[in-house]
């Protein structure tokens, strides 16, 4: 949060000599030039200390008046930025006189200035001691306890002496108004900052102030007219450029928060925070490229801006490029080993790779860095479930509920565990309440009718296929699962027309030909199917799955197999089903090989064994066989395993409609 203080410092008038009258009353004419001279900060400073010195080194100079030349002399050189001279003078003042309050305020002033904050306090209390009246000290000393000390109330309470004892001083109004605003009292500070500019309605810090105070209360509206009043009153003002640009983003207007992110880094081309800002408009935009560019301009500016490694690795996500991500997402936590969201985010890197241990792996360390992010706990379960470790999930997704109940998310991925695991009203609870939580949440809709298909309540599946649908139009997971509502229907004409668009949608998602394909290797056209499967085994070159349905289409349209080409990993299930479609293996040893001490795994891998066994064999023309496997897939395989789709469609091929 950035705060301007309206005026750097708070200081009391250049003080003249006090006793020039007496000292030309006793007859030294030669002296009064000098002390004019010292007292005038219209003069450059050379004069003025020049005079001060001449002052300060004649013999025949009172000791009040030397003292007085001392402050003056302190003052020229504390503008100058010769703080320790500044301090030495202000010392010899307070020597010759120690009720002084004046100038150990100014000594106060110069140790902010050197950054020595409790010499300046000490200095700003001795000065309210001696001078309880003095408005400056308090405000002085109020500023060190707001911005350096984080001591509110204290910085409130002197703050509001000041005011007490100056109402005119607009300073202390924004400075206080500034200390509100860190304590979360945005009421407060609209009301300091709106005095603050009644008193001088020409500052455009206040009205920046203002602005953020608004913006803290969620009012984008009166914050963008209170930044683009400090713009009119200065037009360099890039903090006001930055956040306008800010509150236009989150209006969702982003040429506006373009533009006037652009004006910021016209006045400040290495300001790469506001780089860094319009990186992610540009992201938001799907325009990666520019996003970018962005952020490879703000690491150009600081190359140990993690930040800007973290989202510039953010948007090579999303543009699938996963190496990428993953190498941006290493500096970054380079830079900042406790950097807990990119933790999180190489871990979705990781998950995108398949990866699904690093992705585990660093989900964990994003959690021991900060067990109240939410997020990691829910992107673990989601990388258990691609595990199959689905109570782990569960639980998993129980803390990032306990951490934000108000997270919609988890409860939409609990749900997903839920239905896996068969405990169809818990899953339908979860979905319920991710809709509740968040009513645009289409996936949340998506989760839902997927249960709905399972509990073979149809035309409710339709309905909230529909509304997910009518809540993101280009949404093709929608329409893949309604193109299975519809399958399961027999309104297979509607159900070919949800595969064609969720195809049209996703061109470089798998799922989706996968789908269309398997309702095409039953229902429609063999030449369809085998080009749908193939095109998905082609687009995941590793997955067994997809490797053995482009097989199954081939053979069934009496081309040869070439299963033995793809390049699976044959150290694990479903290797055993790839070895019996080549002949390698019978039958009974894939199902043999189907055996896991994990019941749930077990009843899976059978599940599978049974189906493709059944395929394998209708090859073969022993439909008699195929039947009866067909049976067994349909009444022990999960109910979201694909396995029951295409069993169902092939007993209704054969005239065996369950």
């Amino acid at each position: 949060m950035m705060l301007h203080r309206f005026r750097r410092l708070i200081m009391p008038a250049r003080r003249a000599l006090g006793s020039l009258a007496i000292l030309l009353a006793l007859g030294v004419p030669a002296l009064a030039g000098s002390l004019e001279d010292c007292a005038n900060d219209k003069l450059v400073t050379a004069q003025r200390i020049a005079a001060c010195k001449s002052v300060i080194d004649d013999k025949a100079t009172t000791p009040s008046n030397r003292a007085l030349a001392f402050v003056n002399r302190a003052n020229a050189l504390a503008d100058m930025g010769a703080y320790d001279l500044a301090i030495a003078d202000y010392g010899e003042a307070i020597n010759l006189d120690p009720k002084d309050a004046d100038a150990f305020n100014n000594r106060g002033l110069a140790w902010g200035q050197k950054k020595d904050y409790d010499r300046a306090l000490a200095d700003y209390s001795q000065a309210i001691l001696l001078n309880p009246q003095l408005a400056v000290a308090y405000g002085n000393r109020g500023l060190i306890w707001n911005d350096i000390k984080r001591d509110y109330v204290k910085a409130v309470a002197d703050l509001d002496k000041a005011i007490s004892l100056d109402p005119a001083n607009s300073s202390a109004y924004n400075n206080r108004g500034n200390a509100f605003l860190r304590t979360g009292d945005y009421d407060q500070a609209i009301t300091s900052y709106s005095q603050a500019i009644f008193l001088d309605p020409q500052y455009p810090d206040q009205y920046f102030n203002l602005g953020l105070a608004w913006a803290h209360k969620g009012n984008d509206e009166r914050a963008i007219a209170d930044y683009g009043q400090a713009i009119s009153l200065d037009p360099k003002h890039v903090s006001a450029w930055r956040r306008r640009g800010d509150a236009w983003a989150r209006k969702g207007d982003p040429d506006r928060a373009i533009a006037d992110y652009g004006e910021a880094i016209k006045l400040d081309p290495r300001d790469g925070e506001t780089l860094r800002q319009r990186g992610g408009v540009w992201r938001d935009r799907k325009d990666y490229d520019r996003a970018i560019a962005d952020y490879g301009q703000a690491i150009d500016i600081d190359a140990r801006d993690a930040l800007a490694y973290n989202d510039r690795g953010w948007t090579w996500s999303l543009k699938k490029d996963p190496d990428r991500a993953i190498a941006d997402f290493d500096k970054a936590i380079g830079i900042d080993p406790s950097y807990a969201r990119a933790y999180n985010n190489r871990g979705l890197a990781w998950s995108d790779k398949g990866d699904l241990d690093r992705a585990i792996a660093d989900y964990g360390q994003a959690i021991a860095i900060d067990p109240k992010y939410a997020q990691p706990y829910d992107n673990r379960g989601l990388s258990l479930m691609d595990k199959g470790e689905y109570d782990r999930a569960i639980a998993d997704y129980n803390v990032a509920i306990l951490i934000d109940a108000g997270y919609a998310r988890p409860h939409r991925n609990r749900g997903a565990a839920w239905a896996r695991k068969g405990q169809f009203g818990y899953a339908m609870a979860d979905y319920d309440k991710a809709i509740t939580l968040s009513p645009d949440y289409a996936s949340a809709y998506v989760g839902r009718c997927r249960v709905w298909i399972y509990e073979a309540r149809y035309n409710r599946a339709i309905s909230d296929c529909d509304q997910a649908i009518r809540l993101d139009a280009n949404y093709a997971t929608a329409y893949e699962t309604r193109g299975l509502a519809n399958i399961y229907k027999s309104a297979y004409s509607d159900a070919f027309a949800d595969y064609d668009q969720a195809v049209r949608l996703s061109p470089q998602y798998a799922g989706a030909y996968q789908s269309r394909g398997i309702a095409q290797f039953y229902l429609g056209s063999p030449a369809s199917a085998q080009a749908d499967l193939e095109m998905g085994a082609r687009m995941r070159p590793k997955d067994a799955y997809f490797a053995i349905w482009a097989d199954l289409a081939r053979r069934r349209n009496g081309q040869p197999s070439v299963l033995r080409d793809a390049k699976l990993d044959m150290t694990k299930w479903p290797a055993p089903l790839v070895r019996m479609l080549l002949g390698d293996e019978t039958p009974e040893a894939a199902l043999a090989a189907a055996d896991n001490p994990d019941a749930a795994k077990q009843n899976e891998q059978v599940c599978e064994a049974n189906f493709n066994t059944a395929e394998f064999l209708r090859l073969q023309h022993r439909d008699e066989e195929s039947l009866r496997l067909y049976r067994l897939a349909l009444r022990d395989c999960p109910r979201d395993f694909i396995e029951i789709t295409a069993a169902t469609n092939a007993l209704h091929v054969m005239g065996k409609a369950p």
